[in-house]
């Protein structure tokens, strides 16, 4: 259970942050989802898309696979 406590502890924190920097965020990102850019990417944990672009969350709508490959038969490529 400590080790969740961490995660929430940090999830806290990071919200905190947010909410000073721009009071409204979480009520503008809770109204309507409508990011410019697509991600495709892969699922790698090192990889976290927002970040390494520099974007909040809702910037990207993000489609994360293993090996961040684009079949043509998935569904996800009529996004």
């Amino acid at each position: 259970m400590r080790v969740l406590k961490n995660l929430f502890d940090k999830n806290k924190k990071w919200s905190n942050k947010i909410k000073e920097a721009d009071p409204d965020f979480f009520t503008k990102l809770s109204l309507q989802q409508s990011p410019e850019y697509l991600w495709i990417g892969c699922s790698d944990s090192r990889v976290p898309a927002n970040e390494i672009v520099d974007m909040l969350p809702g910037g990207i709508f993000v489609h994360r696979n293993i090996a961040n490959l684009v079949i043509h038969t998935d569904l996800i490529c009529r996004a």
